[in-house]
């Protein structure tokens, strides 16, 4: 080993990074580099926060490796270039582990993300159908390779999805585990304790967007509510001050799952409720651990949390009909008019932006889809083709990040027939904003077989009409459940062919659509979807009935809430800020 190395290392090992790669620095110039030396710049560089200098050593370490290490090492450069925000150079080094040599379930999966982010519709459309074929064959390998989240972004044959294995932040829990927890002494509260987990807890979080209505409207003569927030600092940074407002908050995140169990046990929980399911940073070994007799999987994920350990799924009569049971290990509890909550007291509705201020033509026919472009298939895209194709004076109005995923589209559609002259780009802005701009569009596109949630309560709220189709699973049933529940079933097509008919018509006919508009803007407080204090009344019930069963020692089964009485006239809140 040499000098150099020598004491590099032992930089290294005492932490200092900064100093490794100045003494690194003459060998990472010399025209050959040994391998070492480029894997400790790698690490100093990671640890110091130079994400994209350490995507480029990992790249450069493959370069001098064979078989698998390569594949590790340009796996590692994707993923890094990717936390480094640099797209491309992480697609690029991801392309090359996925197809540079032996197949590797990590260099697949990074590839495969990477193709949807960055909107490279061909490759995925290539690959999917083995892929698919894969997954129907029961291929133990490919039913582990997938997040359930990126899965149900293109699938939506829920035998498969329910099928699918990968689970992040924790093991699978056992028959014998669910058994222990469920026969563990309790002594039940006479007002249900109901215990919320999440990591979403900031009222700029589209989850909070949805639930922090329900977060007040909850009902104390009837229940104590705790809320068990493990949100990292970078999110709940963008709070705007609701949060501190959040009653019985109480932080776990900084606590070991051991500690964290012993702080949710001492609140002597009835109904524990996971709003992460597969979503994004699930603390699934924490609630495998067994935190309340009763756990409940409802709203962060569309679809089974196999895996999680929850003894009932939250849905409706749409995103979960009796279709569904066998493909949930949980037992469904339908809630009477829609699954998702809304809140009508704190979210924002502006005056409406004008096209002028928003780029936008004013004689055009504006299709609007702001759902995140990962949602964007080879399917979605083809159907927008028709929809365009179809309405000669529509245009596409989007959010789509610059550089490689808009050249990408553009291009994709240009093959479809579509001047790129009629697709508008946009980025994101804040909540208000966005609302204010959803009103200057004249209709609103969704996405297959993956459906907006919150983007599509955020246009309706907005009184834009959305138009969707049936679908096949939960994630792309939504937009119908939420449509079913504002009164407005006659924006839901039966199929593809369907979608493009209804769209030409309401496009030919500015009256209906008009007509469409006031029936929104009518139902917004008369309708079951932003009747916040409604939802929260079913939800209530629905913890009691799993409660009456859990207190009579009865097994978890399925349950329908019964709906209350209609409402009779508006329900307004008259604090609405």
């Amino acid at each position: 080993m040499s000098k150099a190395l020598q004491s590099a290392l032992k930089s290294y090992k005492s932490g200092n990074y900064r100093k490794t790669l100045i003494e690194l620095a003459p060998a990472l110039r010399a025209p050959s580099v040994p391998v070492e030396f480029l894997l400790i710049a790698a690490q100093c560089c990671t640890r110091t926060e130079k994400l994209a200098e350490a995507a480029r050593y990992y790249a450069r370490a493959a370069e001098l490796k064979q078989g698998r290490d390569a594949l590790l090492l340009r796996t590692l450069a994707a993923r890094t270039a990717m936390q480094a925000g640099d797209m491309e150079t992480a697609l690029t080094n991801a392309r090359l582990a996925a197809r540079g040599g032996p197949f590797d379930p990590e260099a697949e999966s990074t590839y495969r993300r990477l193709q949807r982010m960055m909107l490279c519709l061909p490759e995925m459309e290539a690959e999917q159908d083995a892929f698919l074929a894969r997954l129907q064959a029961g291929d133990p390998v490919y039913l582990g390779l997938e997040a359930p989240m990126e899965n149900i972004m293109w699938c939506d044959d829920e035998a498969i999805t329910s099928r699918v294995t990968f689970i992040s932040g924790g093991e699978a829990f056992t028959p014998q585990s669910q058994a222990q927890r469920r026969a563990r002494p309790h002594v039940w509260n006479d007002k249900l304790r109901i215990g919320y987990l999440s990591n979403d807890y900031c009222d700029q979080h589209a989850t909070m967007m949805l639930f922090q209505g329900v977060i007040f409207a909850h009902d104390p003569e009837k229940c104590e509510v705790y809320h068990f927030c493990h949100t990292p600092a970078d999110v709940i940074s963008a709070d705007m001050g609701k949060r501190q407002a959040y009653p019985g908050l109480i932080p776990v995140g900084h606590l070991d799952d051991e500690t964290a169990e012993a702080r949710i046990r001492a609140c002597n929980i009835d109904i524990l409720v996971d709003l992460k399911g597969h979503s994004k940073d699930t603390r699934t070994s924490l609630i495998n651990r067994g935190l309340a007799p009763v756990q409940v999987s409802w709203l962060g994920f569309p679809g089974s949390g196999t895996g999680i350990d929850c003894d009932y799924f939250i849905g409706d009569a749409i995103v979960t009909p009796d279709g569904s049971k066998p493909f949930y290990h949980e037992k469904l509890c339908r809630l009477p008019e829609t699954y998702q909550p809304n809140d009508n007291r704190f979210r924002a509705l502006p005056p409406p932006a004008s096209r002028a201020s928003l780029g936008l033509p004013e004689t055009a026919f504006v299709l609007a889809s702001f759902n995140t472009v990962r949602k964007i298939t080879p399917e979605t895209a083809r159907l927008w083709a028709r929809v365009l194709q179809a309405i000669p004076d529509s245009i596409l109005w989007m959010i789509c990040e610059e550089g490689q995923p808009r050249r990408n589209f553009i291009a994709y559609m240009q093959g479809l027939g579509i001047d790129p002259a009629r697709i508008v780009f946009t980025g994101r802005a804040s909540h208000a904003a966005h609302m204010a701009r959803l009103q200057a569009a004249d209709l609103g596109l969704d996405t297959f077989p993956c459906n907006g949630h919150t983007t599509t309560s955020d246009k309706l709220w907005a009184g834009l009409p959305v138009v969707t189709k049936k679908g096949r699973s939960f994630a792309s049933r939504v937009s119908e459940s939420l449509l079913g529940a504002l009164g407005l079933s006659e924006l839901v097509a039966e199929d593809e062919d369907g979608l493009v008919a209804l769209c030409r018509a309401l496009a030919e006919d500015r009256s209906r659509l008009a007509v469409i508009r006031e029936k929104i803007a009518a139902n917004r407080f008369t309708h079951p979807l932003f009747d916040t204090e409604r939802f929260t009344r079913h939800l209530e019930r629905a913890y009691e009935m799993m409660a009456e069963r859990g207190r009579a020692g009865l097994a978890p089964d399925h349950i329908d809430v019964p709906p209350l009485p209609p409402r009779d006239g508006s329900f307004e809140p008259a604090d609405r800020n």
